[in-house]
C-alpha cells in the first residue's frame, strides 16, 4: 500500500513547462545557468544542445546574433561547444531567421559585488 501513494504522488507532481508542450517542436539546453566565482566574470563552460521536431527542418542556433550550428533537413540535432556568455539569449531560428525556441542563459557569482561599508562623505 505505501507504494501505491509513493507512484499517486510521483503521478501529480507537474511536468516542466516545456515538457507539457512538447508536441511539434522540443529542445533541452544545458547548463542554462552558470556560476562563476566574481560578478563580472563571463561563464565558460561546454554548452549542450538537444532538439527533436515531428517534421524535418533545417534550423539554426544563435548566441545573441551570433549563429553557432545549422542544420539541414533533419527531425532531431544535438550539438556541444565551449562557449563563453555573459547573460545571453540562446535561440532556434528557421531559414527565415524566425525564432522557434528560446532560452535565457544566466550568469550567476558566487561572491556578491562588494559595497562600500562607509558613506563617501563621511570624515571617520
Amino acid at each position: 500500500m505505501p507504494t501505491f501513494w509513493f507512484l499517486l504522488a510521483l503521478n501529480t507532481i507537474p511536468l516542466p513547462p516545456n515538457a507539457a508542450d512538447c508536441s511539434a517542436l522540443c529542445w533541452q539546453v544545458s547548463p542554462q545557468i552558470c556560476v562563476t566565482e566574481q560578478q563580472p566574470q563571463n561563464c565558460t563552460t561546454q554548452l549542450q544542445l538537444h532538439w527533436r521536431s515531428n517534421t524535418p527542418l533545417s534550423p539554426c542556433i544563435y548566441l545573441a546574433e551570433q549563429q553557432l550550428h545549422c542544420w539541414q533537413s533533419s527531425t532531431q540535432g544535438q550539438w556541444q561547444q565551449q562557449l563563453q556568455w555573459q547573460n545571453a539569449v540562446l535561440t532556434l531560428r528557421d531559414n527565415d531567421n524566425k525564432v522557434l525556441l528560446q532560452t535565457e542563459l544566466k550568469v550567476q557569482s558566487r561572491k556578491p559585488a562588494r559595497r562600500r561599508l562607509s558613506s563617501p562623505w563621511s570624515i571617520f
